[in-house]
């Protein structure tokens, strides 16, 4: 199968409360053709101006900072701020942030090195090659490992899902094989959003059936892997209500999420999401979204399932720019340390990708390689190792 699904672009735009004022956030979330990690083009010539981002596709209609226009003079973007230091904070318990790889990119060395120290990586999450998560379980066998098969990512919610889902899963299952042994959880379709309640219910029965294929051939599921901002509070409330969760419980099977944010974490922290009835300051409209389900509908019904973040980070293109300005990775590690402060709050979350190590020119801005030993200092330091 191919991007056979139609692209549902929404337009998500919403007043959120910030410190120091408000602003305005523009959010464009992908639809069912899917998602951002795609396996890149070797020869990609990418430069600033059509770079992609995991949260606004490639295929997408440009927000209307990118929009085309009459070719007087090159668009003009408000000079990157200056990075300054922010303060570290760190959770109270190990740290639950990990590693999403396109290529295995510094993958293996960084856990050698971490493990070598005493160090814990809770999640890796490999797109496309596999062995990278054959390394990781032979140097720290407790590392939660998370693989995605990149050729089939979409569907059309139309027509039976019981059928869709059994060629999804025919089409995934011969890829999966060689790794079933050192793979913990298998993501099925990427960033997902079928626009509609009705979209999400029909993904419901997609995902049940599959659950079964996959026990029936001795594979874990992460379900969903929704888009940042996917679904509203009233689709999770139709989704519980199929039961799917008390089933993926039964099986062993877990939910698979991506949450990004912009210009920080925190941004829209204590922001309700449409229809969702309980304000709570401790969540996110974004970031800490996941929060939600589990408070609302999962925990009171004691229908928990583990939780994994299987992309997180920064996206400018959350705010329509351009996506070429780096500025923001000076402080990426110290960002998501907010974040995963949270995430050791939540024992149902087994851990959270960082998007991403290697994938070329084509996700060149989101590749934090140069990161790597200020995360690995980090999590030393979440486990008092140093």
């Amino acid at each position: 199968m191919g991007q056979d699904g139609a692209m549902n672009r929404r337009e998500f735009l919403r007043l959120l409360a910030a410190a120091g004022g408000g602003f305005l956030l523009g959010y464009w979330s992908r639809g069912l053709t899917g998602g951002g990690e795609a396996t890149p083009a070797p020869t990609s010539t990418s430069t600033a101006t059509t770079m992609p981002s995991p949260t606004l596709g490639p295929t997408a209609t440009p927000p209307p900072t990118m929009a085309s226009a009459a070719p007087t003079s090159p668009p003009t973007q408000p000079p990157p701020p200056t990075p300054t230091p922010r303060p570290w904070v760190y959770p109270a318990g190990p740290s639950k942030l990990g590693i999403h790889t396109i290529e295995p990119d510094g993958t293996f060395p960084f856990v050698r090195d971490l493990t070598g120290q005493g160090g814990h990586i809770a999640i890796v999450k490999g797109v496309g090659n596999f062995g990278v998560l054959r390394e990781v379980k032979t140097l720290s066998p407790s590392t939660i490992t998370v693989g995605r098969w990149p050729g089939v990512e979409s569907v059309s919610v139309n027509g039976d899902p019981r059928a869709a889902a059994e060629a999804v899963m025919n089409a995934h299952m011969p890829h999966w094989r060689g790794e079933a042994d050192v793979v913990d959880y298998w993501e099925v379709l990427n960033e997902v959003n079928p626009g509609t309640t009705g979209g999400h219910l029909w993904l419901a029965q997609f995902y049940r059936r599959a659950m079964e294929i996959a026990e029936a051939n001795g594979f874990r599921l992460a379900l969903f892997s929704y888009a940042t901002g996917v679904p509203e509070w009233g689709d999770w409330a139709a989704i519980v209500e199929t039961g799917l969760f008390a089933r993926a419980r039964d099986g062993g099977h877990a939910l698979a999420l991506h949450e990004y944010n912009w210009p920080h974490v925190e941004t829209g922290w204590g922001v309700s999401i449409p229809g969702q009835p309980h304000p709570d300051p401790e969540r996110g409209i974004l970031m800490g979204r996941y929060r939600h389900l589990y408070r609302d509908f999962l925990i009171p019904r004691g229908e928990v399932i583990p939780l994994i973040i299987s992309e997180c980070g920064l996206d400018p293109a959350l705010s329509g720019a351009l996506p070429g300005n780096d500025w923001w990775r000076y402080n990426l590690i110290q960002e998501m340390a907010w974040y995963d402060v949270h995430l050791v709050e939540d024992d149902y979350v087994l851990g959270a990708a960082l998007f991403t190590l290697g994938g070329g020119e084509r996700w060149r801005i989101y590749d934090y390689s140069d990161k790597l030993p200020t995360l690995a200092d980090y999590i030393l330091r979440t486990e008092g190792l140093r």
